[in-house]
C-alpha cells in the first residue's frame, strides 16, 4: 500500500518538479496544457481530456472552439511531446518518474525509473554515449538498417518498459487505499491495459512515421528526402558538442563530433523562417576548420544548412568551402536565404568518398560558418526526390515513398479535414492542408530538371464536405520560378471534393539551387496538400 501511495506522490512530485523547471522557457501553452491533463489524470477525470476541453479551459480558446479550424491543441501537444523526450533524454534522465504523452493522445502516462534500466543496470542515458562513441562509422550507426544509429531512442525505452512494468494509474492508486485486494487486482490490470494501449499506438505511430528506432529529442529535420533503408545516413548539428537531436519528422542529428578547428557559436532568441526546426540553426561553427565523415563506398548528396543570425547585411560574410577538394564555392548566406534568421539549404550530389573512405567538407575563408550538415546515400547524377506532405508527421505511401512532414514554407497556416480519408488511395497526404498567403522555397541541386507535382483536395467549400459556397468560392494562382502554372485555378471546379494532382515538366531551379512555388489568391485563400519535386 505504502508503495502504491509513494507512487502517487513521486508522479504529482514529478509533474510539480517539470513544471518549475524552466524547460518551457517562455512557451505558457506547454505549461498551460501539461498541468491540466496531469491533474484531470489525478482527478480520475480522463474522459475530460479531450481537444476540446483542453482548448476553452486550458488555452483559453472560446467556446466557439472548431479543432477543424484552429489546429492549437495538436500543435501544442505535439511541441509538448518533443520537449518532454528532450527533458528526459538529458536533464531529466536520472528522475525517478518520467512522464509519456503517447502520440495521437493527451492522456499522460508516468513511467518509473525501474522500468528505464537496461537488462545489464546500465543506464540508458550511459549506453546511448558508448554506443555514441563506438558509432563513427556509417555501416555501424545503423544496426536497424534505417540510419538513426543503435542510440534507442527515450520513446522505444519506455515502450519496452511499460510492457513489463506494473504501473498503475493515480485513479487506481487512490481505489487501492479503500477497496478489497479483489478490486486492487481489477484496478492494476485496468492500468496494465491501459499502458499496453500506449505501448502499443507508440509502437505504430513510429512504424506510420518510419522511425522505429530513433532517440528521442531536440532539433528538426531541415532534409530534401527522407531516412533509406541502406542506413548510409549522417546527420550531424554544428557546434553542439554533448547532445544529439531527434527533429520533427524523427531523423536523429549527431552531436558536433566530426569536425575540427575553428570555433563554436550558439544564438538564442531567434525566430528562424523557412523550417519548423528553429534548434539545428541555434549552434555552428565557425571560422577555418575541417568536418571528416568516414562512409561506406558509395554516392551520397551532400547536404550544408545555414541560417545566418548576426544580423549581417549582403555582402558582409563570404562563406568559402569545398568538398573533397574540389572547387571552392563561394555563398553569401543573407543573399542566397534572402535575409536574416531565414533557412538555406545548399544541395551537392554525386559526392563519392575520397581514398581514405570519408567525405571531406574544408570551411576555408576567415568568415566561414555552417549550422548543420547532412549525407544521404545518393544516387548517380540524379538528386533524390523531395516530398512533402502538409502536416506534422512524415508518411509512407502505398508506394514505399517516404514524404517528409511540412517544411521549406513560409506563411500560412495548417488546417486539417478532421477525419481520416480511409477509402482515398493515399488518404494521408489530403487529411491536412496549408492554405493562406504562402509560399515554398526548396532546395534542389543545380544542373538538372525537375517534374513538378502539386497535390490538392478542397477541403472546406461545397455541399460535399458540409460547407458554404461551391465552384468559385476558392480560385488562385499557382507559379514557379517566376513561370504561371496556374492562373484561375479552382480545386472545386475541376475535381469536387475529390484528390487532384497536377504535374509540370521541365522546371528548372533558380541559379541559387531553389525551386520557389508561390500560391496567390483571387477569391478567397489558396490551398496545398502535398508537393513533390522528381529529377528528370
Amino acid at each position: 500500500m505504502k508503495s502504491a501511495i509513494s507512487k502517487l506522490e513521486a508522479e504529482r512530485a514529478e509533474v510539480d518538479d517539470i513544471l518549475s523547471s524552466g524547460v518551457f522557457g517562455r512557451s505558457n501553452n506547454l505549461l498551460r496544457l501539461l498541468a491540466f491533463v496531469c491533474e484531470k489524470h489525478f482527478e480520475g477525470a480522463i474522459d475530460e481530456i479531450k481537444e476540446y476541453s483542453i482548448a476553452v479551459q486550458a488555452l483559453g480558446r472560446p467556446e466557439s472552439f472548431d479543432p477543424q479550424v484552429d489546429t492549437i491543441v495538436r500543435v501544442t501537444a505535439h511541441a509538448l511531446r518533443k520537449r518532454l523526450e528532450d527533458y528526459y533524454r538529458t536533464t531529466g534522465a536520472e528522475h525517478p518518474v518520467h512522464i509519456c504523452l503517447p502520440p495521437g493522445h493527451y492522456v499522460p502516462k508516468f513511467i518509473h525509473t525501474g522500468q528505464l534500466e537496461t537488462p545489464r543496470g546500465q543506464s540508458t542515458l550511459d549506453q546511448r554515449q558508448d554506443e555514441r562513441q563506438n558509432g563513427e562509422y556509417l555501416d555501424r550507426v545503423s544496426s536497424s538498417g534505417n540510419g538513426r544509429g543503435e542510440n534507442r531512442d527515450h520513446s522505444a525505452v519506455l515502450a519496452e518498459a511499460s510492457k513489463t512494468a506494473d504501473v498503475s494509474g493515480p485513479h487506481d492508486i487512490a481505489r487501492a487505499v479503500s477497496k478489497s485486494r479483489l478490486r486492487t487486482g481489477l484496478a492494476i490490470l485496468a492500468a496494465v491495459f491501459t499502458i499496453s494501449i500506449c505501448v502499443v499506438s507508440v509502437f505504430f505511430w513510429k512504424r506510420w512515421n518510419g522511425r522505429a528506432g530513433r532517440e528521442k529529442p531536440s532539433l528538426t529535420q531541415a532534409a530534401v528526402a527522407p531516412d533509406t533503408a541502406s542506413g548510409r545516413i549522417l546527420r550531424a548539428i554544428m557546434g553542439s558538442t554533448s547532445t544529439s537531436y531527434i527533429d520533427g519528422g524523427g531523423s536523429k542529428w549527431d552531436s558536433d563530433h566530426f569536425c575540427s578547428g575553428g570555433t563554436t557559436f550558439s544564438v538564442t532568441g531567434h525566430a528562424i523562417q523557412g523550417t519548423d526546426d528553429p534548434e539545428l540553426f541555434s549552434s555552428g561553427r565557425r571560422g577555418a576548420f575541417r568536418c571528416n565523415y568516414p562512409v561506406p563506398p558509395g554516392t551520397y548528396e551532400v547536404h550544408l544548412l545555414f541560417a545566418e543570425t548576426s544580423g549581417l547585411q549582403e555582402n558582409s560574410r563570404n562563406v568559402g568551402f569545398s568538398i573533397n577538394g574540389g572547387p571552392t564555392t563561394n555563398l553569401d548566406v543573407v543573399d542566397d536565404a534572402g535575409g536574416d534568421d531565414i533557412a538555406t539549404t545548399k544541395v551537392f550530389t554525386d559526392i563519392t568518398p575520397a581514398s581514405d573512405g570519408s567525405i571531406h567538407v574544408d570551411f576555408t575563408t576567415p568568415e566561414a560558418f555552417v549550422n548543420a550538415i547532412e549525407i544521404l546515400q545518393g544516387v548517380p547524377h540524379r538528386m533524390l526526390p523531395v516530398r512533402i506532405v502538409v502536416g506534422h508527421s512524415p508518411y509512407t505511401d502505398s508506394s514505399g515513398n517516404v514524404w517528409m512532414s511540412d517544411r521549406y514554407f513560409f506563411g500560412g497556416r495548417l488546417s486539417s479535414l478532421g477525419s481520416p480519408l480511409t477509402k482515398v488511395t493515399d488518404g494521408r497526404l489530403y487529411e491536412w492542408h496549408r492554405f493562406g498567403h504562402f509560399h515554398y522555397v526548396v532546395p534542389v541541386a543545380t544542373g538538372a530538371k525537375y517534374t513538378l507535382r502539386l497535390h490538392f483536395m478542397e477541403h472546406w467549400f461545397g455541399v460535399q464536405n458540409g460547407g458554404i459556397g461551391g465552384v468559385g468560392s476558392r480560385v488562385f494562382g499557382v507559379s514557379c520560378n517566376g513561370s504561371m502554372l496556374l492562373k484561375g485555378f479552382d480545386i472545386l471546379r475541376e475535381a469536387g471534393s475529390e484528390p487532384l494532382v497536377k504535374s509540370f515538366q521541365h522546371v528548372e531551379p533558380t541559379p541559387q539551387g531553389k525551386i520557389e512555388i508561390y500560391f496567390t489568391p483571387a477569391v478567397n485563400y489558396p490551398s496545398i496538400s502535398a508537393i513533390e519535386i522528381i529529377p528528370e
